[in-house]
């Protein structure tokens, strides 16, 4: 009997769907840590008793200052070749154990996957799947099953063609590892799907079960996810306020609300719950912020409207609307600059990534401003767009596309000068205002 439980924590992609964001997802900032303090040290299961994480050189230095409650090993991914290739680049690390493999991109409910691994142990079944009960296509595995047991799985059927309703989340229970390893190095594949072949070989051979999830998860693969993992860590923010906060006149706090330390609410502003402010940050007259994240040292300025947003550290606004939208840090956005989030016709509405342009599946979903973005006045963004790092906006502009790094965008407009040939007294202002 193996005794060793390890979990296998995947954290070694490249994230080039994450785009037009800086860093990768696995260390995207949260509340002042990176996503993998909440993806991996606040789901590890109890029953782990060593931990094998699988990273690149750029993510390692961050990962690597993460505290878990078991000895860690840390094994570099050379290049990003995928999920099984990750595997087996730490198979020196993995042999003759159980294995529970986990994503360092993924967010459940704390304490699910315990339930995962006691499953697989009181069963004593060769493996456990987690998989969710979908109503609508996602860009995942779906499992194929006989009603009890899993017989196999397709990677990302294309919509419609969906071998059951249950889509595959990670999180999986390996009972032998040996056999696992020795099966995906069998395995061939022209396509990324090597780890999910060797699964549905395996499925003829042993027994794996469905352990079905009900609740909020999230997966960072698109750069809309991070609305979904803001809202997650939001609905579990307890109210607080830190030292040195000033709150002015007429101003309504409604619902939980994280407030860090010299912070300073001007006159006449709302905050709806559950939101988080950072420290530092100074929220300007006549603000509304609705259910968001905002970063440290941020400053919003006067008439801002904020909504279901995350907007990273030290960012500037002014006379603002921003709807679903997802700024990086150090975005300035001009006076009547807006990011829109609906369309006309209230569709789902489509993002376009390396290439191809698919569905959010969301009809309400703004811009995505990478770091050092700067937006010029009176400029609107259409909903869906994403804009590259560096990129500055020029004034007046409509964006309907999206826009490279380090771009810079202007508009060109002529207009005539003429002679002014009314003059003051023609006017009827006075005859408006006894109207009024």
């Amino acid at each position: 009997m193996k005794e060793d439980i390890v979990a296998v924590i995947l954290a070694g992609g490249i994230g080039s769907r994450f785009w037009p964001f800086s860093c990768d997802k696995v260390v995207f900032p949260f509340f002042g840590s990176p996503f993998a303090s909440y993806s991996i040290s606040r789901l590890l299961p109890k029953q782990i008793t060593r931990a094998v994480v699988i990273t690149n050189s750029i993510n390692n230095t961050i990962l690597s200052k993460l505290t878990l409650s078991v000895p860690v090993t840390t094994v570099i991914q050379r290049s990003p070749l995928g999920m099984a290739d990750a595997i087996l680049s730490a198979s020196s690390e993995l042999s003759d154990s159980r294995l529970f493999i986990m994503n360092a991109d993924d967010l459940t409910k704390p304490g699910y996957f315990n339930h995962v691994i006691e499953k697989g142990m009181k069963r004593c079944v060769f493996g456990v799947i987690p998989a969710v009960k979908t109503k609508v296509h996602l860009p995942f595995g779906y499992l194929e099953t006989d009603g009890r047991n899993i017989q196999g799985i397709i990677e990302k059927p294309e919509d419609g063609n969906e071998p059951s309703p249950y889509a595959v989340l990670l999180g999986h229970f390996i009972a032998d590892s040996n056999i696992l390893l020795d099966e995906l190095l069998r395995t061939r594949s022209s396509i990324d799907d090597i780890y999910e072949k060797a699964l549905s070989t395996l499925m003829q051979r042993y027994t794996f079960l469905i352990h079905e999830y009900e609740g909020d998860y999230a997966t960072l693969k698109y750069p809309w996810h991070v609305l979904d993992v803001t809202r997650m860590l939001l609905s579990t923010l307890k109210s607080y306020k830190g030292t040195n906060v000033e709150v002015g006149a007429n101003t309504l706090l409604e619902g939980k609300i994280w407030i860090g330390d010299n912070v300073r609410i001007m006159e006449n502003s709302k905050i709806i719950g559950p939101s988080y402010i950072g420290s530092g940050t100074i929220i300007g007259n006549n603000s509304l912020i609705r259910a968001s994240y905002i970063g440290d040292q941020c400053v919003t300025g006067f008439n801002s409207d904020i909504t279901r947003s995350y907007i990273g550290n030290c960012c500037w606004l002014h006379n603002n609307y921003i709807g679903d939208s997802v700024l990086e840090e150090q975005v300035s956005m001009g006076s009547g600059a807006v990011l829109a989030n609906l369309r006309f016709d209230d569709q789902i509405i489509y993002s376009t990534v390396k290439g191809t342009r698919m569905s959010t599946g969301r009809n309400k979903l703004g811009s995505f401003l990478g770091k050092g973005v700067r937006i010029g006045v009176n400029s609107s963004i259409m909903p869906g767009i994403k804009i590259g790092k560096g990129s500055f906006i020029g004034s007046g502009m409509v964006i309907d596309k999206d826009i490279p790094e380090e771009s810079y965008c202007e508009i060109k407009q002529s207009y005539t000068v003429s002679r002014n040939r009314l003059k003051p007294g023609d006017m009827k202002r006075e005859e408006f205002r006894k109207a009024i």
